[in-house]
Formats: structure tokens, C-alpha cells, sequence
């Protein structure tokens, strides 16, 4: 016997959507892991840094792998009660705030083996149980409005509370937690200081997965599925042949990483050896990033609603290419700003993670609404379900791409003779710090525009319901 029809739902009003995108933050343990792992299993646990790699290796091959399997098994779920989301939602939220804690409060006395097997056992574990919250939360997005447009709002929430738990995270820990003391001047090598801001960051994850849940609840009856029919996972898997749109989303994604996440991985060295910059003052350029990308979200949503999506993302490229590649070039290869003192470079280089930031800031809402757009004209001419799907295999293409440019990191630094003994590196390996990354990521823009040739998705192919 078939289940019923979902029942009608009203549009998603603002508290909802509020609701929806406060549930990305609890994303910040994934960002935590990003920009604390390596030290704390290495400086604070003592694991040697090869194991360390290893694991960090391992739990982001996972972490890729997972993705499609979740989207497609959350597409399946059939829950009268909780509908296809939510189950996720529950079990992937609480599961992240208790190996959140888990993570971060290791025990120092512990033998080495036991450290490593706690420190493998609960990374992995929390990338998985993050997945199982992520995927199917992205895909919800383009399921609790009925529009064209509406999808594009929903994912711009999304998007902006993503990245306010890139700043929670990030940022926070580096404030408030590795504040320097008399014993640790230094404050990110107090080894006291991890598990409390594990607690709290755990604390963060139940406190959005709580308000997500209660605040979408009415949107159930919707998620419930109806009579509809689901791919399966053989046929998903033959989405990148089958649906061109969707390809051209995946490939300009893997395009766009392979070059980005260099000079995500080497801004640190960028930052500290080229332009000779302290932590606050790194500080300062990180926020300016992230912030303009999180308030940029209303930006997008208006310009994707008077050019539409795609004339959107195009132009969100060009913008985090001019902030990205300007700021290097002009300083470093140009000339056209000086590097010192490093206070006043803070103040020029300013400008272009501004840029830089508004352009990012398209990357965490357009493609998801254009990725939910693809699924919804899947669905349409199938009545099978593949949100959850076509979610997973667009975070998985983000992720492959990721994950290969970051380790393409360190053979790019000894291209460059970069030599981690030095406390200052030559005026070679300074430049190519700065010019490097920000060629590297010209020369992939042709392969990016001629990804996003092959979408021809628009409002018009909704008719009434753009």
C-alpha cells in the first residue's frame, strides 16, 4: 500500500527560514577540525605528524565517500513521524556534539597507541556523523520551498549561517580559547584549553540541531515522500552521464577547488612569510573574508532574482577572482603597495578579501539552489525523488576537489623551496608564495566558464513555478 499524499504545507516565512539556516551551524566541529586538528594531535596529543597526516587522509576520503550513499539513503527514508529529513537531522546532530566533546577532550596520560586509535576512531566518527546532518539538511533546502526563487532564499540562509559557524569556529577559538597566558604565550599550545572549547563548540551543535528541527517541524508532512518513487543507488550513480546540468555544476566545482583550496592551505604560509603579518593582523583579513561572505547572501538572492542563477555565479567568480588574484599580484608581483610596515599592508590588502569575500559568499548559496534546481527538473519529468542525492554528489565533487588541491600543497611548497627549518624564506620562495596560488587559479578560470557552458537550466523551465 502506497503512503499518502504529504499534506499541504504554507510557504517557509522567515522564522522558518531562519530555522533552516540556523542549522548549519552545526558545521563549526568540520571547521574546528580544518584549523586546529594537525596542531592539536601533534603539539597537544604527541602523535607524530605522519600518523597524524595519515588520519586527517583517511577520515577526508571517508568523509567524500559517504556523501552520495547518505543523499540517496535520505531520498529513501519513509517516516510518517519525522518525514525523509529529519531522522537525519536527530541522529546526525547529537552524534556531532558527542564526538565533538569526544575529540577534543582526550586524555594526555594515555598510552600512545589508545591515542591514536581515540583520535582515529572519533575524527572519522565525527565526519561521518556531521555528513548525516549536512546532506540531508542542504537538500531540505530546495524541498521547503515550492519556487524558483524560493530555493535560491532558502539556500542563501543556508549559506549565511554556514558561515557564521566558519567564524564561530575560527575565529572564536582563536579569541577566546587560545588566548595567550604567562605559562603559554602562545595560547594554542595550552593543553587545557581543548576540552573546554570542545564542550563548548559540542554545545553550539545541539543548540542548532534543536532549532532546525522544532522550527522546520511543520514542513514534515512535505518531507514525507508521498507515493514517490526513488532512484536507485546504480542509477544515481549514472547522473553525471545522464543529466548534463548537473555535470556542468560538478565540473565547475572540481575546477574551482583544485585551484582554490591552494591558497586556502598556503595563507597561513602566504600571510606569515610574504607580507610578515602577526595573528591578529591575520585575524583581521579571515574576518574580512568571512563576514563579507556571509552578508552577501541578500546581495545574491537579489541579483540570481533579477538575472537569474547562473549570470549570478559567473559574476560571483569574477569577483572572487579579483580579490583573490588582485591582492597578490598588486602587492607582490606589481609592486603597486608595499609590504611594510605589515599594519599598513593589513589596510590595502584590505579591499580585496572584501571582494574576495562577497564572491565566496555566492559560492555557499547559488550552486546548492542551482543543484536543488536540477533535481527538481529531475523530478519532475521522473516523479523520482533525488535531492538528497544530486546534494551528496555536488558535496562530493566540493570535497574530491578539495581534498586533492590540499594535498597538492606540499609538493607545490617544495616546487617552491620552502624550508620549514628557516625562520625567514628567500625572496624566490616569498613571491611564488603569492604568485603561485593566484596564477594557478587564472589559469583553471577557462575550464570553470566552460563548466557552466553546459548548465542551461533557467526560470523560464519552471514556468509557473519561477
Amino acid at each position: 500500500m502506497s503512503s499518502p499524499a504529504p499534506s499541504p504545507t504554507p510557504a517557509p516565512r522567515r522564522r522558518h527560514l531562519l530555522s533552516y539556516g540556523g542549522g548549519s551551524i552545526a558545521m563549526a566541529p568540520y571547521f574546528l577540525i580544518s584549523g586546529s586538528f594537525l596542531l592539536y594531535a601533534t603539539a597537544i596529543l604527541g602523535v607524530p605528524p605522519e600518523v597524524a597526516g595519515m588520519i586527517m587522509a583517511a577520515s577526508t576520503l571517508w568523509d567524500a565517500a559517504i556523501d552520495i550513499p547518505l543523499g540517496w539513503w535520505s531520498d529513501r527514508m519513509r517516516s510518517r513521524r519525522f518525514g525523509r529529513r529529519h531522522p537525519f537531522l536527530i541522529v546526525g546532530g547529537l552524534a556531532s556534539a558527542l564526538l565533538t566533546a569526544a575529540l577534543w577532550s582526550i586524555p594526555q596520560d594515555m598510552g600512545p597507541t589508545a591515542t591514536i586509535l581515540w583520535l582515529a576512531v572519533s575524527v572519522i566518527g565525527l565526519k561521518t556523523a556531521i555528513a548525516a546532518f549536512v546532506v540531508p539538511h542542504t537538500a531540505m533546502g530546495g524541498e521547503i520551498a515550492d519556487d524558483y526563487d524560493g530555493r535560491m532564499v532558502a539556500q542563501g540562509y543556508r549559506g549565511a549561517f554556514q558561515l557564521v559557524g566558519m567564524i564561530l569556529a575560527l575565529v572564536g577559538s582563536n579569541v577566546f580559547f587560545f588566548r595567550p597566558t604567562a605559562d603559554y604565550p602562545q595560547g594554542q599550545l595550552n593543553p587545557h584549553v581543548y576540552a573546554p572549547m570542545g564542550l563548548v563548540c559540542a554545545a553550539m551543535v545541539l543548540a542548532a540541531t534543536l532549532w532546525t528541527v522544532l522550527g522546520t517541524r511543520t514542513f514534515i508532512p512535505k518531507l514525507q515522500g508521498g507515493d514517490r518513487e526513488h532512484e536507485s543507488l546504480r542509477s544515481l550513480a549514472g547522473a553525471f552521464a545522464r543529466d548534463a546540468d548537473l555535470r556542468a555544476l560538478l565540473l565547475m566545482i572540481l575546477a574551482i577547488e583544485l585551484p582554490f583550496q591552494l591558497v586556502v592551505a598556503l595563507g597561513g604560509h602566504l600571510n606569515t612569510y610574504t607580507y610578515g603579518m602577526s595573528g591578529p593582523q591575520i585575524g583581521i583579513l579571515s574576518l574580512a573574508v568571512l563576514l563579507s561572505a556571509a552578508l552577501s547572501q541578500p546581495l545574491w538572492i537579489r541579483v540570481s532574482r533579477r538575472y537569474d542563477k547562473k549570470p549570478a555565479l559567473i559574476a560571483a567568480v569574477f569577483l572572487a577572482m579579483l580579490g583573490f588574484v588582485g591582492g597578490p599580484f598588486t602587492h607582490v608581483a606589481w609592486e603597486w603597495f608595499p609590504l611594510t610596515p605589515a599594519r599598513d599592508a593589513v589596510w590595502t590588502l584590505l579591499p580585496f578579501q572584501i571582494l574576495a569575500g562577497i564572491g565566496v559568499g555566492a559560492f555557499s548559496s547559488l550552486p546548492y539552489a542551482m543543484v536543488n534546481d536540477c533535481a527538481q527538473a529531475r523530478e519532475r519529468a521522473t516523479g523520482r525523488s533525488v535531492a538528497g542525492g544530486y546534494t551528496g554528489m555536488y558535496i562530493f565533487a566540493y570535497k574530491l576537489g578539495s581534498g586533492l588541491s590540499i594535498a597538492a600543497s606540499g609538493w607545490l611548497l617544495r616546487a617552491i623551496d620552502f624550508d620549514a627549518s628557516l625562520p625567514a624564506q628567500s625572496a624566490h620562495t616569498r613571491y611564488w608564495l603569492a604568485i603561485a596560488p593566484a596564477a594557478l587559479l587564472l589559469v583553471g578560470l577557462p575550464t570553470v566558464f566552460w563548466a557552466l557552458r553546459g548548465y542551461r537550466l533557467s526560470r523560464a523551465d519552471f514556468g509557473r513555478d519561477s
